[in-house]
């Protein structure tokens, strides 16, 4: 992400913000979330009333990572200053930290979002298998 895209609001004579600005809202998301699971089922009977159910479940089955939101997207409204640090009026500009926009969580990781507690399933974690055997009588 590229600090260098926004600029400071314009001001009028006295130093007041004449609009906030005209970008949109929502104009900076996280990437799209996507994966892929799959599930394979074998019934085998074992008796005329007795069967048994193999199964293989698997969770996000190629391993992609899900980028959760960018962090720190706060920037600084500063007032310029000349040679001798003197601010000068009406001269304003914006400035980022180093780590402004990075994305440094998953998905279900993320720390932006409203969950007390990051859960184990769901889009954003790692491949995960799940073996099953279910008994039919």
């Amino acid at each position: 992400m590229n600090p260098a895209a926004f600029a400071a609001p314009p001001l009028d004579a006295n130093g007041n913000f004449l609009r906030f600005g005209n970008a949109g809202n929502g104009i900076i998301r996280a990437l799209n979330s996507w994966q892929i699971d799959m599930a394979l089922m074998k019934n085998t009977k074992l008796t005329e009333r007795l069967s048994m159910e193999f199964g293989v479940q698997v969770f996000n089955v190629l391993n992609h990572v899900q980028l959760g939101d960018p962090n720190n997207l706060a920037l600084n409204f500063t007032q310029g200053v000349d040679a001798n640090g003197n601010l000068i009026p009406n001269n304003y500009f914006l400035t980022a930290k180093s780590d402004f926009g990075v994305i440094t969580s998953t998905n279900n990781f993320n720390t932006n979002n409203d969950n007390a507690a990051s859960p184990n399933t769901g889009t954003g974690l790692p491949r995960q298998i799940q073996f099953m055997l279910r008994i039919k009588f």
